[in-house]
């Protein structure tokens, strides 16, 4: 090869290092994230959540977007546990915080999936995964926002689960950004409430 072929290679790898730099760094801006907390470890089951939240900024890859996502573990967290269709529920709870508590804005329908243990490339745990569109700011005004994704897993009797906070974010046109009131506390006590149906009920079952 050339030195000016080498030269060029080594120009547009740098620019394509550069970009895809920038392309990974926006989401890191542009959404706030919590993965596999622990809501419940109890005899025989362990259920994990992910909570998300995004708002659309203009110039970054972003949307008015919530996630909520629902794993169903062997007992200590270990690897996933498979569990049939219905037996595992998601709901993404979007709430603004008005200066001394957090207010619902808005809720998604539950989602209700099957969960494993998935091999080959992405191998991991996996269940019912919900991505809300909840508005943006405008849903409910300019604010601190953030999603309290409800995971819950039914363990033959009863549903084992709780509320995954995502962390907050602050979301407005551009003449609010000035005046933003005080953070939100960073431990939040809001409580996940079970999916009203579930499954039939097992004697005996655990």
């Amino acid at each position: 090869m050339t030195p000016f072929r080498l030269t060029l290679k080594a120009a547009l790898c740098t620019v394509f290092a550069v970009l895809m730099a920038a392309v990974w760094t926006q989401p890191a801006n542009a959404w706030t994230w919590a993965t596999r907390v622990t809501v419940y470890n109890g005899s025989g089951l362990c259920v994990q959540g992910d909570s998300g939240i995004d708002h659309r900024r203009p110039g970054s890859l972003s949307g008015n977007l919530a996630y909520a996502n629902t794993y169903a573990l062997t007992q200590g967290c270990g690897t996933g546990l498979s569990r049939p269709a219905d037996w595992a529920a998601a709901r993404a709870t979007v709430s603004r915080w008005n200066g001394s508590a957090w207010v619902v804005c808005r809720t998604s329908a539950w989602k209700y999936g099957a969960t494993g243990q998935a091999g080959g490339q992405f191998p991991g745990p996996y269940g019912p995964e919900q991505v809300y569109d909840w508005g943006g700011w405008q849903a409910c005004g300019p604010g601190y926002y953030a999603t309290f994704a409800s995971a819950f897993v039914w363990d033959g009797s009863a549903w084992r689960g709780g509320s995954v906070y995502s962390g907050y974010e602050w979301a407005s046109d551009a003449r609010a950004e000035g005046s933003r009131p005080p953070a939100p506390p960073s431990a939040p006590g809001l409580r996940a409430t079970p999916p009203p149906s579930h499954p039939p009920v097992q004697t005996g079952a655990r």
